[in-house]
């Protein structure tokens, strides 16, 4: 499918995941013309938004939260609500100013409404004219985009629609947020949580130097089960995680492990080095939003969906660190460089997240580009390393399965410790 989709994160002002908004490009549409006629109307009845949800269902993308899914005026007149499958509650239909305040616009909107489902708006300009529309919506969003002075339309617009909640959207930079936070809005979307921390740190939680030393560890070729056992005991996170792994169906043993002990040595190296690699990432970043440890592990999966595409299937794993350590530096507030130098990760990883470049550079900024859904920049590096659309879009969706499914092994039932 030529579709690039990106679930982007709203959050509120101490940074707890509220809901995800999609945005979504027809992939290629730029390269092509954008506005070619035989393309003007492709899709905009079936949204392609629902199809994805439909073929993957939400919990991947959102685990579980609610969905801002884009819904124009064109489809808006057809019959939304047998495209969509999902629960009402976990659906907002995000509308922009294109929609007349006019019947039978209206009346479509009032219908769903009906049916459980809410509505947002952006890109509004004359929030009078649309006032009919907004009157129906739940969420009104307010862009900074390009610098848009997003606080003055708020004052404005908030003691107009004063039942509405406010999003401040493509917050991108972390002092912006900081400085609107405590302004009035209920919401932030925006890359703003995850901009890499250039200050620095000289010292490191123990708990988290603990974790470290763990990954150190494993990255040996034959490392001892006893010394992962010496760092598992000491903190209870990794024994929770390590025993809910091995309690799980995914493993599907015959009795329940409750020693560290047993669970290591019955796991052997290969699947504890994995289980040390994907836990101690999230559990790395426990004290962070919650999008930081989802964002990544979709990084370390989608970079090594990745590597065939750039004709690096053999580095693949390589690549999937390069994704799983992408956020060292905002989980150990240290600059990049010296955040990785205490994982002692290989050069190519280090060219990478520091400076941008190498060859795992070029997937490193695909990554980031597909993130900030800037597609036309997705579609000028597709077109520079010759990949294409339908690859990007078919390696995306199988990360968001494959998260799907460790976010699921996640909700086994804490297990009581026993050693």
């Amino acid at each position: 499918m030529k579709l690039l989709i990106i679930p982007k994160p709203v959050l509120d002002n101490e940074l707890a995941i509220m809901s995800y908004c999609f945005r979504f490009q027809r992939g290629g549409e730029f390269l092509e013309g954008g506005q070619h006629p035989a393309r003007r109307f492709e899709g905009v009845i079936n949204l392609p938004c629902l199809t994805v949800l439909e073929e993957v269902g939400l919990n991947g993308f959102t685990n579980g939260m609610p969905l801002f899914v884009p819904l124009n005026k064109f489809a808006l007149l057809s019959d939304v609500s047998l495209q969509c499958t999902q629960p009402p509650d976990k659906i907002v239909f995000l509308l922009d100013a294109q929609v007349p305040p006019e019947e039978p616009f209206l009346s479509c909107i009032k219908s769903l409404r009906k049916l459980g489902y809410r509505f947002a708006i952006e890109n509004v300009t004359n929030y009078t004219h649309l006032k009919p529309v907004i009157d129906l919506c739940e969420f009104i969003l307010i862009s900074f985009r390009y610098n848009q002075d997003g606080v003055s339309v708020f004052n404005e617009v908030s003691r107009q629609f004063r039942k509405h909640q406010f999003i401040a959207s493509d917050v991108n930079d972390a002092k912006l947020f900081e400085r609107i936070k405590h302004v009035g809005f209920d919401c932030f979307e925006g890359r703003f949580y995850s901009i890499p921390v250039t200050r620095g740190h000289n010292t490191i939680a123990p708990v988290k130097v603990n974790r470290i030393q763990l990954m150190n560890i494993v990255r040996e070729p034959d490392f001892a089960i006893e010394e992962v056992v010496k760092v598992v005991r000491q903190d209870p996170s990794l024994s929770i995680s390590l025993l809910r792994l091995v309690n799980s169906p995914y493993i599907g043993l015959s009795q329940k492990i409750k020693s560290i002990q047993h669970a290591v040595a019955l796991l052997g190296q290969v699947e504890v080095r994995k289980w040390v690699t994907t836990a101690t990432s999230g559990l790395l970043a426990e004290d962070r939003p919650d999008e930081l440890t989802r964002l990544s592990l979709v990084r370390a999966k989608f970079a090594e969906n990745l590597a065939p595409h750039f004709e690096m299937a053999i580095h693949s794993q390589s690549l999937f660190l390069m994704g799983l350590f992408s956020i060292l530096d905002v989980v150990l507030e240290m600059p990049m460089a010296k955040a990785l130098e205490i994982v002692s990760v290989s050069e190519p990883i280090m060219e990478a997240l520091v400076f941008l470049e190498g060859d795992f550079g070029k997937v490193f900024k695909l990554i980031l580009s597909y993130e900030a859904a800037d597609w036309n920049e997705v579609n000028r590096q597709l077109t520079l390393s010759n990949v294409h659309c339908e690859d990007l879009y078919a390696a995306y969706i199988d990360t968001v399965r494959w998260y799907d499914a460790i976010a699921q092994a996640e909700e086994v039932t804490e297990t009581d410790l026993e050693d």
